[in-house]
């Protein structure tokens, strides 16, 4: 089984978009080159409460970003005016090629407007190497067009967003080494997973309560990050619970510039 390193909060936030709240999950910013290839992942819901973050948002260029649609429906406007319209379920994914790319895409996801109530959002930015960086200004993929997996004895389901998973190819094109998968687990029940050995692997837990490997317990809002050597994953649910899980080749740090 894989060592667990840590189980990780975050309380920062910021606006996007109207009345919408992003909060943080886990940035390279908060934990470093840990969590290489992946940079940084933004939960996006209402905003009716809290306030934002006073720290200025982070960008990033020559990386992948998806926005992944939980609930509710959203407006996606790009710096050039086009929208293009998502349902719950969707994902949305684009290229940043460079410093240009990627305040345009900080412009644009200042303009992700609310279609209906309590709207429920993923972003996830992910570091790539150049020569795997296949420009793309923007396609969404249907939830009908992403794989989903049933879990033995009921347990729930995976969907395949990128990468594979027990021989199936996720529904996003990658040229570089990571996997996606969004867990949708069945109360009190047991579920085992396998990672590729040598990669970061990280959990978050989006909503729900999860055991993992018998004796950490983790709740909706964490991360947890677990050790690259070994494979296995073990999760026991003690509430309907959604979580997203990551696993990615590691880049040399210095492969992805940060701006402020």
């Amino acid at each position: 089984m894989k060592k667990i390193l840590g189980i990780y909060r975050s309380s920062r936030q910021h606006r996007i978009g109207d009345g919408l709240l992003a909060r943080t999950l886990f940035s390279k910013r908060m934990l470093g080159q840990h969590v290489s290839p992946f940079l940084l992942l933004d939960h996006v819901g209402s905003a009716e409460t809290g306030a934002p973050d006073a720290c200025a948002q982070q960008s990033y260029r020559s990386c992948k970003v998806l926005t992944m649609v939980q609930q509710g429906r959203l407006d996606l406007v790009g710096a050039d005016g086009t929208k293009q319209v998502l349902n719950a379920g969707d994902v949305h994914w684009r290229s940043v090629t460079g410093e240009h790319d990627a305040g345009s895409f900080r412009a644009a996801a200042g303009r992700v407007n609310a279609r209906e109530a309590s709207p429920q959002v993923l972003q996830l930015w992910i570091d790539v190497p150049a020569s795997a960086l296949q420009p793309c200004s923007g396609k969404i993929v249907a939830a009908d067009r992403i794989p989903s997996i049933a879990l033995p004895d009921g347990a729930g389901s995976i969907r395949v967003i990128a990468g594979d998973c027990l021989s199936r190819r996720g529904a996003m094109p990658t040229a570089s080494a990571f996997d996606v998968w969004e867990l949708q687990l069945n109360s009190r029940c047991m579920s085992e997973f396998q990672a590729v050995e040598g990669r970061t692997v990280l959990l978050a837990i989006l909503s729900g309560s999860v055991l993992i490997n018998g004796d950490h317990a983790a709740l909706g809002g964490e991360v947890v990050m677990l050790d690259r050597p070994g494979a296995g994953l073990l999760l026991e649910t003690r509430a309907d619970t959604t979580a997203l899980l990551l696993s990615g080749e590691p880049l040399d740090a210095g492969s992805a510039v940060l701006h402020q």
